[in-house]
């Protein structure tokens, strides 16, 4: 007998299920480059391992006969559901299932024993039917030799296109048995090889490739026969792949292993059978991969170091880029799609793999942005030596769904804590992304259970909901069945799931129906389960590990809220599978399992097509797409709303195999969610920001050496969009690039203070100070200034505004306002509309006048007055956004607020206790966030325009209390502190490096920071001529209004009147 740790091993091994019988991968695994096949198989192929650790114990194979008896079939009707039930008389240890592709009733079942040397001869069955009947075809397999023996198949391959084309193998016996039927009749080939792998070419019916990986020289062959005669292709041979582009020739690729141990790619459109059309690809390479129109391949960049390059439709290859100061070990590509790459990267070889997505490609390569930091990614003896996934897989694997039917969904396993000896599930979580790997999400639990009561699961206590994944399927106390999503039933998602703070717990299988943003529960308990008719029909079979046997189907037709059972056999039988055809279009579902006491392959097929009150009508059908209140912005992905046309769920209709779902796209408005880190940047993990990376040597901001006076460049934002995204309009402008001009001499940058009876300019290059030439100042509280026209504006406390131009030495100061001037505690210059803003703490009002007219007070404007302000301070504008930003130190209603130009849709951003004495402000143009200091809380905090992604920079440091005004300049901001009589510098991301930068200013009041490229961009206001003909301000979305004067008022016809018309 066994023993228990056997028996656990054995149960290990033999718990692996539903993979793919068809690989592209060919040859020996990779050392340390593996790519995920991403390709829809035109058939689809699932292996069933029999359990023996807990059924039966140890089949003795001396007594065990081929098993050519004739199946036993019988089928039952239950309220018209129909069932039939095949038995095999077949006790192989491995049962292989195949469909001959989507739409088709052709299945194909290989029962053999996966362990070399059992000597069994396998056995062959195909139903032509969908499974209602099946033929035994054993006798086809005959070794027609001596020994009267059959042969011991390894597996067998169906043609991508031609499904009516199969070939079977056994590689030991070196003979091949192919069929052009759909094994209606089979022809033997004998071999002087071992033909160990077979790759058809997807256009012609009669070619295929076949690789011997047993003969030390790893030999290629090609037949145009379907394996009549043969030719050989190369020697050496490491791996091998097909590459078909649209409209080009199709070539094969072969990495063909050198003395140095090193490999060489070589490519041929002929088999290499034409010497002069043979071309060498790649040189002194570790590995090589293709997938779709992608090529990957690694090289040695040191002695613990791999490079990875990449090709994109057979254009040159050009080098990976990631923005990581660690060595890289190993990759594992995870997903090719939509022309973009996901790549998880081993960096230190004991379980820290991050993931990430292709970005673009410059001069310097394939530029690659950090999308998720520790996800779970397993590559063997390299990932964890001493986990125990060594020894139960040899394949490497990243838990990475890719949600079908819709574009950029995908869900993936992060590991929490990186523990030694190896990953637990309580070190993992789940996580969602809606935007291509911009952004990820945890799974929101569901508020009640599959019965209807409450679970209290707050994602601010850390808990959600997590999704078995194939490590779930591999670890020895489950045996989970992955996630379920398909093209024909956009929006719907199964899985086995834990509630909680990790994938430890009690399990239960939870459905999504609009895509991932919400969940359900709708069973209990670990269940095999599916679905079909284009998702109009759930079905769940429930298993246990040990022992567990059932005999119920359980079944939905409106999207999992109710279920109904169906019995399919008269006793319990132990599952092993519950599949349908490929595109799951069908209502029929066929059970794999076993009978008690002697271990016995059943098929049982179950047609629910009964279960259905009648074909669905277009009255049953309503447009769908994914939406969220408070979650990602949905349902726009990647620039486009897909609307598909979805059966209502309470309609107890059927699709039926032939329907065909309407799509339609348009373009949505750009937002956050649409763009990713530029070159030289990377998404602050927790506050989804895009900072610059500073180690980096190079300036983002810089102006390109090409730029020449009368032409324009972009100044990057820290943000481009993502590939493949095609929104228009909306928020595009917080992230697209500056348009500037390319400046016609050097400008200095600099900073403009007010030290009360003077305004100082200091600059930045070397911290010079410099007094301006602005006389009979008393006690200045604010300034602002005009780059374009050099002019500097003031406030002197309680007497004027005034400016003071310098163009040509010979303007004499003006005053703007001379009237109704209280405690003006700050300005702010619309460089645009030639509009000052400015703030009166005293009488509690923002107010706005004309700058580009001489007339005394003429054209002002209140724009909030005492019904909103108590006690505001400081003040910033965005021209190009249309708004205006303040902050509000009134002891009961503190504030950071924002409103329109125009002073409408006010909204209190930030309020207490967050904020407590907010002074001064100011905007980020080229991040598009702002900034502000408070007094009492002693702290700078920044967010973005619309109050989100609130951090602290700088926190409880005695440089920064009491701090006055702040101003942001590319990496860097500057404020002033009234103690230390000094103005201060620090990465405006981080808070880190803070320095002074000038000292010895007693009375700091305001400062304000310039430089090219600050007072820069439009608005409809800057048109000419002005569209209005008083005072014009932008407004959001590249809108603007007209507004009179405090003198006029609005007539009904929205212009401006004269008091009494």
């Amino acid at each position: 007998m066994a023993s228990p740790g056997r028996l656990i091993c054995i149960f290990i091994l033999l718990a692996i299920e539903l993979l793919s019988v068809v690989a592209d991968l060919q040859g020996p695994r990779c050392k340390h480059l593996y790519v995920k096949d991403t390709e829809v198989a035109h058939g689809r192929s699932f292996i069933f391992n029999r359990d023996s650790s807990v059924e039966g114990g140890i089949i003795e194979l001396s007594n065990i006969e081929p098993q050519l008896h004739r199946f036993k079939r019988a089928s039952t009707h239950d309220g018209e559901i129909i069932s039939v039930v095949n038995s095999l008389d077949d006790s192989h240890q491995q049962l292989m299932v195949h469909w001959a592709g989507e739409g088709s009733d052709v299945f194909v079942c290989l029962a053999r024993d996966p362990t070399i040397g059992r000597g069994r001869p396998s056995s062959v069955f195909i139903s032509y039917d969908y499974g209602t009947t099946l033929e035994n075809k054993t006798h086809f397999f005959s070794l027609q030799d001596q020994s009267g023996g059959y042969a011991t198949l390894d597996k067998f391959y169906n043609h991508p296109k031609y499904n009516t084309h199969y070939v079977f193998i056994d590689s030991t016996q070196k003979v091949i048995y192919s069929t052009t039927d759909h094994g209606k009749h089979f022809e033997m080939v004998k071999l002087k090889f071992h033909p160990t792998d077979i790759s058809f070419d997807e256009e012609e019916p009669l070619t295929f490739l076949a690789y011997d990986k047993i003969d030390p020289q790893k030999k290629l062959w090609v037949t145009k026969d379907f394996g009549s005669t043969w030719t050989l292709v190369q020697e050496n041979v490491k791996a091998y792949f097909w590459s078909n582009l649209p409209g080009e020739k199709q070539h094969l690729y072969v990495e063909r292993e050198e003395p140095t141990g090193s490999s060489t790619v070589l490519s041929s459109p002929s088999y290499f059978q034409d010497e002069d059309l043979t071309k060498v690809v790649l040189k002194d390479l570790e590995d090589f991969e293709v997938r779709k129109d992608f090529m990957f391949a690694t090289k040695k960049a040191g002695e613990k170091n791999l490079d990875l390059y990449i090709s994109h439709k057979r254009k040159p290859f050009v080098k990976a880029v990631f923005h990581s100061e660690t060595n890289n070990l190993n990759y594992h590509v995870a997903e090719v799609s939509d022309g973009q790459v996901f790549v998880a990267v081993d960096h230190d070889g004991n379980g820290q793999v991050n993931l990430y997505v292709s970005d673009r490609v410059t001069e310097n390569g394939m530029l690659f942005t950090l999308s998720l930091p520790k996800i779970l990614c397993f590559f063997p003896d390299n990932t964890w030596n001493v986990s125990w996934l060594n020894g139960v897989t040899d394949k490497p694997f990243a838990d990475f769904h890719k949600v079908e039917g819709l574009r950029g969904i995908y869900i993936a396993s992060q590991i929490s804590n990186i523990s030694v000896p190896g990953v637990r599930p309580e070190d993992l979580k789940t996580v969602i992304t809606f935007d291509m790997g911009g952004k990820w999400w945890p799974l929101k639990a569901p508020k009640v259970d599959n019965e209807g009561r409450p679970i209290n699961c707050s994602m601010a206590d850390g808990c959600s909901l997590h999704l078995f994944q194939r490590f779930n399927k591999l670890y020895p106390k489950t045996r989970s069945v992955p996630i379920r999503s398909s093209k024909s039933a956009p929006g719907l998602i199964m899985a086995t799931g834990i509630i909680g703070k990790s994938l430890e717990g009690q399990p239960g299988v939870f459905l999504s129906r609009d895509a991932g943003l919400t969940w359900h529960q709708v069973l209990k308990g670990h269940h095999f389960f599916n679905f079909g008719d284009h998702g109009g029909v759930l079905v769940a079979v429930k298993y246990s590990k040990f022992l567990g046997r059932t005999r119920e189907l359980m079944y939905s037709t409106d999207e999992g809220e109710t279920w109904n059972s169906f019995e399919f056999y008269n006793d319990g039988i132990r599952i092993y599978g519950l599949i349908t055809e490929p595109g799951k279009n069908t209502t029929t579902f066929t059970i794999i399992g076993s009978v008690k006491r002697h271990h016995q392959w059943h098929l049982i097929k179950v047609d629910l097509r009964n279960a259905f009150s009648y074909p669905c009508t277009k009255d049953d059908y309503k447009y769908w797409s994914p939406s969220s209140e408070d979650g990602p912005k949905m349902p726009c992905l990647l620039g486009k709303k897909e609307v598909f046309l979805r059966r209502i769920s309470h309609s107890n209709c059927y699709n039926g195999r032939d329907f065909d779902r309407p799509v339609k796209t348009e373009n949505c408005e750009c937002d956050a969610e649409d763009f990713q880190c530029d070159h030289g940047f990377e998404r602050d993990l927790e506050f989804h920001q895009c900072i610059r990376i500073k180690s980096l040597s190079f300036d983002p901001y810089a102006v390109p050496t090409s730029c020449r006076p009368g032409q324009m460049y972009n100044r990057t934002k820290g943000y481009v969009k993502i590939p493949g995204n095609s929104c228009e309009g909306g928020y595009e402008t917080r992230f697209l690039p500056d348009l500037l001009p390319c400046p016609f001499k050097e400008k200095k940058e600099f900073i403009i203070a007010v030290q009360k009876e003077k305004i100082v300019r200091i600059r930045l290059e070397d911290c010079k100070l410099q007094v301006l030439p602005v006389e009979n100042l008393k006690h200045v509280t604010a300034v602002e200034y005009d780059l374009r026209n050099n002019c500097v504006y003031w406030a002197d406390y309680f007497e004027v505004i005034g400016r003071q131009c310098f163009s040509d030495g010979k303007e004499l100061p003006e005053t703007l306002v001379a009237t109704d001037v209280g405690d003006i505690a700050d300005m702010a210059l619309d460089w645009v509309s030639n509009l000052l803003f400015f703030v009166d703490g005293w009488r509690s009002t923002i107010e706005v006048i004309r700058t580009d007219t001489n007339r005394l007070g003429w054209m002002r404007r209140t724009i909030l007055n005492s019904t909103v302000l108590r006690e505001p301070r400081g003040i910033a504008v965005h021209p190009m956004q249309g708004y205006v930003f303040w902050t509000d130190w009134s002891t009961d209603d503190a504030s950071v607020s924002r409103a329109n130009l125009d002073g409408s849709d006010v909204r209190k951003l930030f309020t207490r206790p967050l904020v407590e004495r907010p002074y001064g402000i100011a905007i980020d143009h080229i991040a598009e966030r702002i900034y502000w200091v408070d007094d009492i809380k002693q702290y700078i905090g920044s967010s973005d325009l619309d109050g989100k992604m609130f951090r602290k920079v700088i926190s409880h440091d005695g440089r920064v209390h009491p701090p006055i005004a702040v101003a942001v300049f590319k990496d860097n901001l500057y404020w002033d502190n009234r103690n230390k009589d000094a103005i201060y510098m620090a990465d405006k991301d981080l808070g880190i490096g803070i320095t002074a930068i000038a000292e010895n200013l007693p009375d700091l009041r305001d400062l304000k920071i310039f430089a090219h490229g600050i007072q820069e961009g439009e608005n409809p206001c800057s048109r000419k001529p002005s569209p209005c003909p008083y005072i014009c301000v932008g407004m959001p979305r590249g809108g603007h209004r007209c507004l009179c004067p405090d003198s006029m008022v609005e007539g009904p016809d929205g212009g401006c009147l004269c008091p009494g018309g």
